[in-house]
């Protein structure tokens, strides 16, 4: 099958981690909405599209950025300060955000082949933010890609850490930090409803017996509802 291959670098990035507030933590990598968030930008899509999305990478390091928490509240409320311009009660509070440093990603995307060549084409389009709006991205390189099934005689060292379906650790006796991430949601009555998939997150020397790869060699761990080859 065809995939879409991105290799990919943010010099910061916070891949918010959900009921994170008076400390704002952040996953390893970026979550699958943030890059179906990003990919339906690209494509100016109205409803959601199916894909399929594989993410592995690495950063350097990580910080601690201490921000300022501005919250604006009922002006009728007694509160420590007032701003007289908008008549608005404000708290100020501060807070630790978790920050990498030096991301290094690839991820491959998996859907209609006419859509990954718009993407492709269209990518350069728009501000490239992934994670937070001041999250930048570089793209290094861009390119279709096959993905085949390899089965290999021997064990296989994976070379970044990836995101792994649960399923696929539990097969080859891998052990990582286990997450329950949102892929997608559906809207009923103006709230949003998540569809959550199983992952688990597992550091590069880790050890496979059968993998999907690409043309470079690079595993690929497709997670999504797009199926079709």
């Amino acid at each position: 099958m065809k995939v879409l291959k991105l290799k990919l670098f943010q010099q910061i990035a916070n891949y918010r981690k959900p009921l994170s507030y008076n400390f704002i933590d952040t996953f390893p990598l970026p979550t699958y909405s943030n890059v179906r968030g990003w990919i339906h930008r690209i494509l100016e899509a109205k409803e959601y599209i199916p894909m399929s999305i594989s993410i592995q990478g690495t950063h350097e390091s990580i910080f601690y950025d201490l921000q300022t928490l501005y919250k604006f509240d009922d002006p009728n409320k007694e509160k420590s300060s007032i701003i007289p311009e908008i008549k608005r009660s404000v708290k100020r509070s501060p807070f630790y955000v978790a920050t990498l440093y030096n991301v290094n990603l690839i991820i491959h995307i998996f859907m209609k082949s006419d859509l990954l060549e718009f993407i492709k084409r269209n990518i350069f389009n728009i501000v490239p933010v992934l994670g937070r709006f001041e999250d930048l991205v570089r793209i290094d390189d861009i390119k279709i890609v096959s993905v085949i099934e390899k089965d290999v005689d021997f064990v296989y060292g994976i070379k970044y850490p990836i995101y792994l379906k649960k399923q696929t650790a539990q097969k080859n006796n891998l052990v990582g930090i286990n997450y329950r991430m949102p892929f997608k949601y559906e809207i009923n009555q103006g709230l949003r409803y998540f569809n959550m998939v199983d992952i688990v997150y597992v550091e590069s020397g880790s050890f496979m017996d059968k993998v999907f790869e690409d043309e470079e060699e690079d595993i690929v761990e497709l997670v999504g509802d797009y199926y079709e080859q």
